[in-house]
């Protein structure tokens, strides 16, 4: 699975507004890239009683297909007054609750990318980005690209018909010597979409420390500078090198330069396992900018 040729995308939707803008968004990159498109929205079922006699639960199973279709056939239509154009795509109706719905279908589909819209509800500490696409981003083993209700910018354009805009990604290096396992994929979305590049590393020392002394500034911006040589020579790229708490800095620039996306990525703690740590969830919940989350490189 890569971003370099992705044949595959995954939209799930809860058909709500915010949802709908991300399906636009998925769809109109599907188009880009000449790739498929599944749209999964999520049912809750309800289990039947134990009394139930076999009888009764082969009406159930027989009401229950028929639900599904009938919901398959209103989530098509929803998706067609979207206005996306002739894009290949199919619905899938999985049963609920929506986070482990999108993780089954990600084992199933094997996505290349998936697209998702968050309402920005949840509990105390996720009160920028929903339940339910925080648990599933934790997850997922492919790329995500979040959109948060209310976000500017524009990754996909409103009308699938016209092409996504990206003038500007700002890919935040969370490894000054190797610009993060991310760069890679960063560097290939800009050059797909003839985008420029910055990529930003926050230096982020202890409190006692009032400044950083240039010669470390210097060397840490050269070190990218060399990284970012050997993986996007062709594209225009700006390296700036910053101090503070690294999501502050990443959310600031993506402000001030009035990026379309920023890039994040998670690191690899464990073999089988990949860790968003807080600068990577904490951009994620507060950006007002879509985010590209990419998970550990395996």
């Amino acid at each position: 699975m890569s971003l370099d040729q992705p044949t595959q995308f995954l939209c799930p939707t809860d058909l709500s507004e915010t949802s709908a803008r991300a399906v636009q968004c998925g769809l109109s990159w599907a188009r880009h890239f000449g790739a498929r498109a599944s749209i999964l929205h999520a049912r809750e079922l309800v289990l039947p009683p134990r009394y139930f006699t076999p009888e009764q639960m082969a009406a159930l199973d027989r009401q229950a297909d028929a639900m599904e279709e009938q919901v398959r056939a209103e989530v098509e239509e929803w998706v067609r007054r979207l206005g996306v154009g002739d894009v290949p795509f199919e619905v899938i109706i999985g049963p609920g609750p929506a986070d482990r719905a999108i993780l089954r279908a990600v084992k199933l589909i094997r996505p290349d990318l998936v697209v998702m819209g968050t309402h920005g509800r949840g509990g105390f500490n996720r009160f920028l980005m929903g339940s339910t696409t925080e648990k599933a981003v934790r997850q997922i083993p492919v790329p995500v690209l979040v959109l948060r209700q209310g976000c500017v910018g524009n990754p996909g354009a409103p009308q699938g018909t016209a092409p996504p805009l990206l003038r500007h990604l700002l890919c935040a290096a969370d490894d000054p010597r190797r610009a993060g396992h991310h760069l890679p994929a960063a560097a290939s979305v800009a050059r797909r979409f003839g985008a420029r590049l910055t990529v930003l590393h926050s230096l982020e020392m202890p409190h006692w420390l009032m400044s950083v002394s240039p010669g470390i500034r210097e060397q840490v911006a050269r070190q990218l500078e060399q990284r970012v040589g050997e993986v996007a020579p062709d594209l225009e790229v700006r390296v700036l090198v910053t101090e503070g708490p690294a999501y502050q800095r990443i959310l600031e620039e993506a402000d001030r330069s009035e990026a379309d996306l920023i890039v994040v990525g998670a690191r690899a703690r464990a073999a089988d396992a990949q860790v968003f740590g807080s600068t990577a969830i904490r951009v994620m919940r507060h950006a007002a900018r879509p985010v590209l989350a990419l998970p550990a490189r395996q």
